[in-house]
């Protein structure tokens, strides 16, 4: 070796971890009763026939939630449920919406984000005749989740009759095809 210089190790690069797959994102409903499972949050549950129960949610599944209360758990059928509403105030925007496939953008689809982007306030009225207002703050394939003054309630679709904007909103940016059903150029 030659004088005056010595040897210094150099430092190995970090090796690089292969990236973690980001977890897919689960549908609304999930993403909602997950959370008032885990806080533990008192829910009212409307049924579609007016039949009101409250309880914790503490387990659910694609077809139905165990609702308990005083120490008794009662199943409930999601196809029987129209609204679950949390006793408390929820940040709505923790929850994303969820458009149905790319291939095929559903009126439903162009319809609610339009409308929740435009921040409108809109009045859903139920199959059984309850009227419900709010702004949409998210929805998926089967659900959608009104805000109003910080609570939240989440109304299941086949639950649904009509939703109507309090003010127009703008749909005219669809991309669709011009034999799809779409609304014409001129109204």
């Amino acid at each position: 070796m030659a004088e005056g210089k010595t040897l210094t190790v150099k430092p190995r690069a970090p090796k690089k971890e292969p990236p973690k797959p980001v977890p897919a994102p689960g549908n609304l409903q999930d993403a909602f009763l997950n959370l008032l499972r885990r806080q533990k949050t008192p829910v009212t549950v409307f049924l579609v026939k007016g039949v009101k129960l409250q309880g914790i949610v503490t387990w659910f599944d694609n077809f139905s939630l165990l609702l308990r209360r005083d120490g008794q758990s009662q199943l409930v059928y999601k196809h029987a449920i129209s609204t679950i509403m949390p006793g408390q105030p929820m940040e709505a925007e923790q929850f994303g919406s969820k458009d149905g496939s790319a291939k095929q953008r559903l009126l439903q689809d162009v319809f609610l984000s339009r409308v929740r982007e435009a921040e409108v306030q809109v009045t859903m009225f139920l199959v059984n005749g309850v009227m419900l207002q709010g702004r949409i703050a998210a929805y998926d394939l089967f659900c959608t989740l009104l805000e109003r003054d910080g609570y939240v309630q989440l109304a299941y679709k086949h639950a649904v009759s009509t939703i109507q904007p309090a003010s127009p909103v703008d749909l005219t940016e669809w991309e669709g095809d011009a034999d799809d059903g779409s609304p014409d150029e001129e109204g």
